[in-house]
């Protein structure tokens, strides 16, 4: 800026006023030919800038900080020759008067050209931190916001036991999921996807949420409720968001799950006498056709059952090795799994199980299990 211009000239005219030998004169000299320089290097660095940067090729990572370095640095140096030419054909016309003096300068400018850039990547670095620090607290802020929305506790029925378990591989989840007692005294379950991580996904993952809930009563069809969400995520969000997701309702005296699924993973029912069938019927994903239809199934649940739902961050968790969890995994462990073991247990053992494979490696995306046991 043009107002930093007279300050960058303080340090530079009292450094040269001091080797020159101090005096009022020699201080108002140096600071002349000082502004001249901070000027002139001022002006290299906003045409590099604006100008000659955007047409270099992007480079990213630790290249990026060498590249800018030596792109400013240039320009600093071309600045400063500049201002010298400058000061020889005007106020200081023996400045470079013989080969030496044109030495001294270069290396003069090139010590201060490193020290200006090692302090402003410092100032850069410091800046960079304190945001960093203001967007971690932020995102940790929005984590314990959108895990009160998450239940922590779960409805206990005499037959049934339902336990779920979110894990965001950032501080902001794209999954959800719920469990909301209908006015009828049965029960919505659902889990969901959001395409993207962070926080524009957690974001339509709240907004999923509540568009569940205020349609959360004994007479609506699951099929309906996903047709409704489909259109609020259709017209209310970018082109690029989308979510999966498996709603059902159960009905607390029959024990009977009717579900519709909208390109989620198929949830898996596990039978108490062996065998297994997966939840597929339903539609495409929400939030990618306007008009779409979403249909229905149902199944009947037996005594020893168990449900497991989940999403692809459990699925897809991939290894150093780059091998994918995948649904055989999922199945193997549900199903070496005692058949007394609670809700709650299920989930905590195919989140270790899932870790373990891993060894190590930080989930790729967030991972969401969900369980249903009929005692």
């Amino acid at each position: 800026m043009a107002w930093q211009v007279p300050l960058w000239a303080v340090p530079f005219a009292l450094f040269f006023g001091t080797i020159n030998g101090p005096s009022r004169n020699g201080y108002l000299g140096a600071y002349v030919g000082s502004l001249i320089f901070a000027l002139s290097i001022n002006l290299c660095i906003w045409f590099t800038q604006w100008v000659v940067l955007p047409h270099l090729p992007t480079i990213e990572g630790r290249m990026r900080v060498w590249q800018h370095g030596l792109v400013f640095g240039g320009a600093a140096m071309v600045g400063a020759f500049l201002a010298a030419f400058t000061l020889q054909r005007t106020i200081a016309p023996g400045f470079m008067s013989n080969a030496q003096a044109v030495l001294v300068m270069g290396m003069y400018t090139v010590l201060f050209v490193v020290m200006i850039t090692a302090l402003v990547y410092a100032t850069r670095f410091y800046r960079d931190s304190i945001e960093r620090a203001k967007s971690d607290q932020e995102l940790e802020l929005a984590r314990r916001i959108q895990s009160s929305f998450l239940p922590s506790e779960f409805p206990s029925l005499p037959r049934l036991e339902i336990h779920a378990v979110n894990v965001p591989s950032k501080q902001v989840s794209g999954d959800f999921y719920d469990v909301v007692v209908t006015d009828d005294q049965g029960y919505l379950i659902a889990i969901a996807d959001v395409a993207g991580k962070g926080v524009p996904a957690a974001l339509l993952s709240s907004m999923l949420q509540a568009s569940l809930r205020t349609q959360a009563n004994g007479s609506i069809k699951v099929g309906t409720v996903l047709r409704t969400i489909n259109t609020l995520v259709y017209r209310s969000t970018a082109v690029n968001q989308f979510a999966t997701f498996f709603l059902a309702r159960i009905d607390a005296a029959s024990l009977r799950l009717t579900f519709s699924n909208a390109g989620h993973n198929f949830p898996v029912v596990f039978r108490a006498g062996g065998g297994r069938e997966t939840l597929e019927r339903g539609g495409t994903v929400v939030g990618i056709l306007e008009n779409a239809t979403f249909d229905e199934a149902a199944v009947d649940l037996q005594p020893g059952d168990r449900v497991v739902l989940y999403t692809d961050g459990i699925s897809e968790a991939m290894n150093a090795a780059g091998e994918m969890f995948g649904e055989d995994r999922i199945y193997g462990e549900i199903e070496r799994l005692p058949r007394d073991l609670t809700a709650r247990d299920i989930t905590t053992r195919l989140l270790a199980a899932v870790h373990t494979f891993l060894d190590g490696v930080e989930p790729g995306d967030d991972m969401t299990v969900m369980v249903l046991r009929i005692t």
